[in-house]
């Protein structure tokens, strides 16, 4: 059984994506899949910046990366051009190459390797970032092999929600036709949540399963001295820590907590204790984020964080805040939820408060959510900081929400029969749980 992952980041990328789909080739590889990864080779890694190798391997996972530019997540051209080069390249490689080139099999055939062997026909999955990716999957398809697109946000939807198109507008009826051939022709689409599977067959898609985005739950879990080591490593002292892991991206918000950081900076919490904002990660709003709160000493920013680094830094955490644009819900579901509750930690949800995300933290009280009003984002942190078994007993009941729904292992085995079904084989265990 093969298939082929396309995504422009992987492996050793911090980014969302790829480390998920890292999580997916690994357990597909595990389980007797022969895995390829088709990647970019710009990174942003700590530790392995620039270009990374055309050709390597992580573990039982063949990795091809093809070449592209490499201008960086920093600004919206530099993105544009990485995507458009990455979508090129791509192509190309699943229009000529051959993907069975150095299999103990032989190579094909030119015009034989996407053929079905043995172990069914190969599979291609492609996500829906960048949001022409799903193309290359198709091109695929065009030469014998499955097709799966794994929906991580809507296009054009988001797009016009966050105001980059306009209703209406040239670009957003293309992307919309784009869509509508993809969704219409993959062999199965996988979205995150309910909400968004409902979107996705109303506008066209034929066969959708729900998986939802995970995390690790064995290197991630509640861990009280690794939290005692990342708190003494951050230095934060009994501060009230609110981390916030991961893309500071365009569906996200920020001046409400911005404006809270300093009102708590002004008037700390009624015990006298700090309530720290830490932020780690990047992305286009980094900039702006790191302006409004230039002057605070209550809160910090570090770059991306090794995912052997991680397990410390969740845990120092109190809570983690997650922020979506009012106008995004729906359309988007933020990774860093899963990795939150894996460790124990509730989520401060700040905007989006009637989606999806908001109901489930209340339903399993596992968090709190709030409008973008800086006076009550406020409020509920001095709130918090001021009751540690409040947040104890909603940690608790995070970590049992992500048991039932998040762990990778649930959530890739699920992958495993979903490919295996579009490959035409059956797997020992259909791979749901």
């Amino acid at each position: 059984m093969r298939v082929l992952l396309v995504n422009q980041y992987f492996w050793p990328d911090m980014a969302a994506t790829a480390q998920l789909l890292t999580d997916l080739a690994e357990d597909l590889a595990a389980a007797g899949w022969d895995v390829t990864v088709l990647a970019g080779r710009g990174s942003y890694a700590p530790g392995r910046p620039g270009r990374l190798p055309g050709r390597e391997r992580h573990g039982k996972v063949e990795i091809r990366r093809v070449r592209c530019t490499n201008f960086g997540r920093g600004n919206v051209l530099g993105r544009l051009v990485d995507y458009i080069t990455f979508l090129a390249m791509a192509g190309a490689f699943v229009a000529f190459s051959r993907w069975t080139r150095g299999r103990a099999a032989g190579e094909a055939a030119p015009g034989q390797q996407w053929r079905a062997g043995a172990g069914g026909r190969p599979v291609v999955v492609c996500l829906s970032t960048p949001p022409l990716l799903a193309l290359v999957g198709l091109a695929a398809q065009a030469r014998g092999a499955g097709f799966v697109v794994k929906v991580e946000d809507l296009y054009p939807e988001v797009a016009v929600a966050l105001g980059t198109f306009g209703p209406g507008s040239l670009a957003a009826r293309f992307f919309a036709a784009v869509s509508r051939l993809v969704l219409g022709r993959a062999d199965a689409v996988v979205a995150l949540d309910e909400g968004m599977r409902r979107r996705l067959v109303a506008a066209g898609a034929r066969r959708v399963e729900v998986i939802p985005n995970w995390a690790d739950g064995q290197a991630l879990a509640p861990d009280v001295a690794a939290g005692q080591r990342g708190r003494a490593a951050l230095a934060v002292g009994d501060s009230f820590v609110v981390l916030y892991a991961g893309n500071l991206g365009l569906a996200h918000r920020f001046d409400a907590v911005a404006a809270a950081a300093r009102r708590l900076a002004a008037a700390p919490a009624a015990g006298g204790g700090q309530v720290t904002l830490l932020f780690v990660g990047s992305g286009p709003r980094l900039g702006e984020v790191r302006q409004w709160c230039r002057d605070l000493p209550n809160v910090r920013f570090l770059p991306y964080q090794p995912r052997e680094a991680l397990r410390e830094l969740y845990n120092a955490a109190d809570v983690h805040l997650v922020t979506l644009r009012d106008e995004a819900s729906g359309l988007l579901v933020p990774s860093k939820v899963a990795a939150a509750l894996a460790c124990g930690k509730p989520v401060v949800l700040v905007g989006a408060t009637a989606g999806t995300v908001a109901a489930e933290l209340r339903a399993a009280g596992a968090g709190w959510c709030c409008p973008h009003d800086p006076a009550a984002v406020a409020a509920l942190l001095a709130a918090l900081a001021e009751d540690p078994a409040r947040v104890a007993e909603a940690g608790r009941r995070a970590r049992e929400l992500f048991e039932v729904k998040y762990d990778r292992k649930r959530a890739t085995g699920r992958w495993q029969g979903l490919l295996g079904g579009v490959a035409g084989v059956s797997p020992a265990g259909d791979g749901h749980a």
